[in-house]
């Protein structure tokens, strides 16, 4: 009898060790750390972002790292990889890819040049090896438009979905498309978040938000200048000297988000509302966020102590110390300051006119 129960308990043991260890096959489940790296050319001591990318929610930055001085990085990832989206960021150059989740490591190999054009390397995810190849295939002119919704059939919904969105983007001419892949992702899972919010993109298609009219009802908001441009405008670059003689731009700058800040040392609101920008800048600098600060001052000595009185720390100070003959101000409509505009990570004009910590920090949340 006891050497029955021995045997017994032996061989439920030697089960137990079989079924938990490695029960998956070698996937990734959740919990298991993995690794994001590879070799991007002329990408030297270029700072890359690596995030989880979501359509109208904020962008979980998984983290970020200096690339090589032989184009070379890689990034640890303590959680592994989750089921979805993740976009790569490095300069002006951005690529979205999707992944099942079950990888360990994934590599891509490329020029930073290409890379806008899916034109690299991707290995250790059979899903984004062929959205990355779809997408290539698109860019190189090697699938004609009437073939577009076949091609995309082929891939997973999340992927579909994605490749439609580059490929289409909210062009009207595309909208067969997407409601093509919006009714596979529905058919998938109609109450996935990236179900409710493609649906919610389609339909800005299809009924596209009108702008809000400006109130004019009060002298005060009559008073208020207009702006040249309009949120969904590309905001123009601007690129000139700082105090110490050093040129910035701010087209150099997309891949951020950015607050271009219109001031100038002599402005009192100005420098009362310097607080507030110094205030976010601080809380989310190392999330994506920086700020471009153009002066209307016409000395370079008062403008730099008000810089450094005002603890005013990011790099991008800019000015042509013209005072109202700002070029800047000028291209950009500015009649009466603090101005400021909020500008997306594509360059885009996102808010304008925005005064004080709370207002700010509600804009750049909707888009970082």
């Amino acid at each position: 009898m006891i050497n029955r129960v021995f045997r017994i308990a032996f061989f439920v043991s030697i089960a137990a060790l079989m079924f938990s260890c490695g029960g998956s096959g070698g996937a990734n489940s959740a919990g298991n750390t993995a690794t994001f790296g590879g070799n991007i050319s002329d990408a030297a001591n270029i700072t890359l972002h690596f995030e989880q990318y979501n359509m109208s929610r904020a962008n979980h930055i998984i983290g970020s790292k200096q690339i090589g001085a032989d184009g070379s990085f890689e990034l640890e990832l303590p959680k592994g990889f989750e089921a979805g989206l993740y976009r790569l960021r490095v300069g002006q150059s951005k690529v979205i890819f999707p992944v099942e989740g079950t990888e360990s490591t994934i590599s891509i190999k490329g020029d930073l040049k290409q890379l806008n054009n899916y034109t690299f390397d991707i290995d250790g995810s059979d899903r984004a090896k062929k959205h990355v190849g779809v997408l290539a295939n698109w860019k190189s002119g090697k699938i004609p438009v009437p073939q577009v919704e076949s091609a995309l059939q082929d891939l997973d919904p999340i992927s579909s979905m994605a490749a439609a969105i580059s490929i289409g983007g909210k062009s009207k001419a595309f909208l067969g498309l997407h409601e093509a892949m919006l009714k596979k992702l529905k058919d998938d899972d109609v109450k996935s978040p990236y179900t409710m919010d493609y649906s919610s993109y389609v339909n800005n298609i299809k009924n596209p938000p009108q702008p809000k009219k400006r109130d004019l009802t009060t002298p005060a908001k009559r008073r208020q200048p207009a702006s040249k441009f309009n949120v969904g405008d590309d905001a123009p670059n601007i690129a000139l000297s700082s105090p110490d003689g050093k040129n910035y731009s701010l087209d150099e700058l997309k891949g951020k988000v950015v607050l271009l800040d219109f001031w100038a040392s002599w402005c009192g609101p100005c420098r009362r509302e310097n607080p507030a920008v110094v205030q976010i800048y601080e809380k989310y600098k190392k999330q994506g966020f920086t700020v471009f600060s153009v002066s209307l001052d016409g000395s370079t000595d008062r403008w730099k102590k008000a810089i450094a009185k005002d603890k005013l720390s990011w790099p991008y100070h800019v000015s042509d110390l013209k005072k109202w003959g700002s070029a800047p101000a000028k291209q950009y409509g500015v009649s009466s300051i603090p101005k400021t505009f909020m500008i997306d990570r594509d360059g885009k004009i996102a808010s304008i006119g925005l005064r004080g910590a709370a207002n700010i920090e509600k804009a750049l949340l909707e888009i970082l």
